[in-house]
C-alpha cells in the first residue's frame, strides 16, 4: 500500500512539473498592423447598435481585435483557443475587408447571411461562454438585414 502511495505522489509531482513547464510554451498573439479604413464597420457603418451587436458575436474570432478570457493564459487551453481564434481570422477577418476583391466580399457576405440565420454563427461553443455573442432570433435578422443591404 506504501508503494502505491509513493508512486501515485510521484505521477502526481511529475504531471504538476509538466503542467507548469508548458506554460512557457505561448501561442503567438501578434498583432500585424493594418489599414482601419479597410475593416468591415469602417467601409460600412450602420445603427451603432447593430454595430455592436456584430462586433460582440463576430469581432472576437474574426478580427485582430480578440478579448481573450483568463483562462486563455493556461495551457493547453490557450493553444486550443488561439487555434480556433486563427481558423477564425484566416476564414474571414473583418479588419482586412477591404483588402478582398469585390466579389469575394459578396460571396462572403452571403455566407455571413446563411450561417447567422441557420444559428451556425457565432459558434454555439463559443456563444455559451460569451453571453454577449449569444444572439436572439431577432438580433439575428436586424445583423442579416444589414449585410443584406451591402450586397451588391
Amino acid at each position: 500500500m506504501y508503494i502505491f502511495d509513493m508512486t501515485k505522489k510521484r505521477i502526481l509531482i511529475l504531471v504538476a512539473l509538466v503542467l507548469l513547464g508548458i506554460q512557457a510554451i505561448r501561442p503567438n498573439r501578434s498583432v500585424p498592423e493594418v489599414d482601419p479604413s479597410k475593416d468591415f464597420a469602417a467601409m460600412y457603418p450602420g445603427d451603432p447598435e447593430i454595430e455592436q451587436l456584430f462586433k460582440d458575436a463576430c469581432y472576437d474570432c474574426h478580427s485582430h481585435e480578440t478579448k481573450y478570457p483568463w483562462y486563455s493564459e493556461i495551457a493547453p487551453v490557450s493553444w486550443i483557443i488561439q487555434d480556433h481564434v486563427n481558423h477564425g481570422k484566416g476564414h474571414l477577418n473583418f479588419n482586412e475587408w477591404g483588402n478582398r476583391g469585390k466579389a469575394k466580399r459578396s460571396h462572403a457576405l452571403e455566407e455571413m447571411v446563411e450561417e447567422t440565420m441557420e444559428g451556425e454563427m457565432p459558434l454555439k461553443p463559443y456563444a455559451n461562454m460569451h453571453p454577449e455573442a449569444q444572439l436572439t432570433k431577432d438580433e439575428r435578422k436586424q445583423l442579416v438585414g444589414w449585410w443584406k443591404t451591402l450586397r451588391p
